[in-house]
């Protein structure tokens, strides 16, 4: 079956994610980009003058190569200089820059771009709330949600600004996406109260140790009968544990409890008692377990380099708009 050229054939894109002052915005950039290479545009990424901060951000290949890096960057080239239709940057690296149209990544908008963490982020939006802190301290939500959802915005404004045909200049606040992103911890603000709806949310999503690595404990309010049954022990049918508030008021003492029984066992025996029980708990993998695992296989969602490209099949084949029109998809795709 042969694939048509993307809706973005012929127009070239200008990427400067190596030349972002700061990650977030590397990745919003970076993340605009693979999306711009995806919909068969030419993206030109002219390399960092020194380090390249997306090549080292975990998590790391068994080749020590980053597995974010090798799926932002992908469809990328060093290029040719010359004339470009779009750029994405942030706003000292698109200040040279003569392409008509310019997306722009800042932190709170154009003039408004102080140093900031992807932890700041979180926690300016309000989305560390979905992360409880441990003994005070707080954790970021895994992966790169605010820059990757800055980096879908900017995309879909390059989109908007190539389909319009006119010069502009397109401005993308990463905090802006990240209260969107959050816009129901508002709600929640503005008809419980900021304290009602933390107690509410706190409970059973977080990492435990196993014999062997960690799971994820994952489960809802409908799941904790099974999870209470299958761990046994007779302390979490005490008036302290009945509900998800109060599991939530009281997470500390039910970790205790539930911590030795998921120590003793190794991620595989928890993984599959839980999955008898219908409790979406599972294990957490490195990056070379990824490799070899059999749902990720069958699904492509890995290349053979350990790559990650989006699960996504259309009519039976993977879509990649950067193929000639001519070439036929390979057989496994």
């Amino acid at each position: 079956m042969k694939q048509q050229p993307g809706p973005f054939a012929g127009r070239r894109v200008l990427d400067l994610s190596a030349h972002a002052a700061q990650v977030p915005h590397a990745l919003a950039v970076a993340m605009a980009a693979r999306l711009a290479a995806d919909f068969g545009a030419e993206v030109v990424r002219p390399a960092a003058e020194g380090v390249d901060r997306l090549a080292k951000l975990p998590p790391l290949l068994p080749d020590g190569g980053s597995a974010l890096a090798r799926f932002l960057l992908a469809g990328r080239s060093n290029g040719e200089a010359g004339a470009f239709d779009a750029a994405i940057g942030d706003e000292v690296a698109l200040a040279e820059v003569a392409a008509p149209l310019k997306v722009r990544i800042s932190v709170f908008g154009a003039g408004d771009d102080p140093a900031m963490s992807e932890l700041g982020l979180l926690g300016l939006s309000g989305m560390l709330a979905a992360v409880q802190p441990r003994q005070g301290v707080p954790v970021r939500l895994g992966g790169h949600q605010a820059p990757y959802a800055a980096g879908l915005s900017a995309f879909t404004a390059l989109a908007a600004g190539l389909r319009a045909g006119r010069p502009d200049t397109v401005d993308v606040s990463l905090f802006d996406v990240a209260c969107w992103l959050n816009w129901k911890a508002a709600a929640s603000v503005l008809l419980l109260g900021d304290a009602a709806a933390s107690r509410e949310q706190r409970g059973g999503w977080h990492t435990l140790p196993a014999a062997d690595g960690h799971v994820c404990l994952v489960y809802m309010a409908k799941d904790w009968p099974a999870l209470r049954d299958m761990v046994g022990d007779a302390r979490l049918s005490r008036t302290a544990f009945a509900t998800q508030k109060a599991r939530g008021q009281n997470l500390d003492a039910l970790d205790d409890i539930l911590r030795p029984w998921f120590a003793a066992r190794s991620r595989a025996e928890i993984t599959a008692a839980a999955q008898a029980r219908r409790i979406p708990i599972g294990p957490v993998l490195s990056p070379a377990e990824l490799l070899a695992d059999r749902q990720y296989a069958a699904r492509h969602f890995l290349t053979s380099d350990g790559a990650p490209r989006l699960p996504l099949l259309v009519d039976g084949a993977r879509p990649d708009w950067r193929r000639q029109a001519d070439k036929e998809l390979p057989a496994d795709a």
